[in-house]
């Protein structure tokens, strides 16, 4: 009975000091109010993840937080987003956290599954895995020809607004799909 009055105490510096650590890495927030967190190898890479903008714009997000040593030009387009859509940002100073994180969107309410996953695959990854060329990364914003169009809405419809179809108009004036070229030089 003992050993239990002694180890109560002692368990609760453990699972305080646990939780300390879990903030420091989730941007001052716990691990069960996270929806989703970005590495700052992801936010630099310069490329935007739709999937973040998806989730600021829902109603169960509260705010997003960012860590403050990350490039300001890397964090525009997400603090844009969060603008826009009236959310509420943060930016953290990095000299109290640990990790790689540096961005994440923070629920209103707690999750309870505390397995699941909520660091963002990686684009190339993702776009391997479905089948499509990593080129398509490299050449976000350009126009595609009706094929890899079409493909890009198939698979990853998430960012078809991040690409445009060639027109006609593009074809006469000797603009290409970039992802056939890429293809070409290949073979």
């Amino acid at each position: 009975m003992n050993d239990n009055i002694i180890d109560k105490p002692n368990a609760a510096k453990l699972n305080f000091l646990k939780a300390t650590a879990e903030r420091s890495f989730y941007l001052d927030e716990f691990k069960e109010n996270i929806i989703l967190a970005l590495t700052d190898k992801q936010i630099i890479s310069g490329i935007i993840y739709q999937e973040v903008i998806l989730e600021m714009k829902k109603e169960t997000t509260a705010r997003v937080k960012m860590r403050r040593d990350i490039p300001l030009k890397s964090l525009q387009p997400y603090i844009m987003a969060a603008e826009k859509i009236g959310l509420q940002y943060t930016l953290v100073d990095a000299l109290d956290t640990q990790g790689d994180i540096g961005l994440v969107v923070v629920s209103k309410e707690v999750f309870d599954d505390d397995k699941r996953q909520i660091l963002v695959e990686d684009l190339e990854e993702k776009f391997e895995k479905v089948g499509l060329n990593k080129e398509y990364i490299r050449k976000l914003g350009s126009k595609l020809c009706k094929k890899h169009y079409k493909l890009l809405v198939e698979k990853m419809p998430t960012y078809k607004d991040q690409f445009e179809e060639l027109t006609l108009f593009d074809r006469l004036f000797g603009k290409e799909c970039p992802i056939c070229k890429v293809e070409r030089e290949k073979n």
